[in-house]
């Protein structure tokens, strides 16, 4: 699946050619990845167990390099909840059958992205012109 971002490239692109300090550059991508995680924190409501065990582990990593990583750390198992899955079964080393049925996809993670990629991107713009005086 290839995802495609228009706008916050540019943005991001403008970011670099400005001449400020990795430190103001951090801070601004970190407000904006805050808010883009509350988001998709918002959005993981799978009516289940797994709702607490998603939303405690959809953390923000430090940016770096002039990126922001919000990821699911612990859950290991999210991405099934996002893309979906077929039914299947195989055999076990030990000749046992392992059955699964179909989850159809809950795209959490592309909802909360979508809707916070606005505010996420103004919050950079006006962290900058803070921190500039502009």
């Amino acid at each position: 699946m290839e995802l495609q971002l228009t706008g916050l490239q540019e943005t991001l692109q403008n970011l670099s050619s400005l001449n400020i300090s990795e430190q103001l550059e951090n801070k601004a991508l970190n407000k904006a990845g805050k808010i883009t995680q509350v988001a998709i924190i918002a959005e993981a409501n799978f009516g289940g167990r797994s709702d607490g065990v998603i939303k405690e582990n959809i953390k923000l990593k430090r940016p770096k390099d002039g990126e922001v990583v919000i990821h699911t750390g612990k859950a290991y198992h999210s991405h099934i909840l996002e893309f979906g899955r077929s039914g299947g079964s195989t055999i076990t080393k030990g000749g046992k059958k392992v059955t699964w049925g179909k989850i159809n996809p809950n795209p959490f993670f592309s909802r909360g992205y979508e809707q916070s990629k606005s505010e996420s991107m103004n919050a950079i713009i006006e962290e900058i012109q803070g921190a500039l005086g502009l």
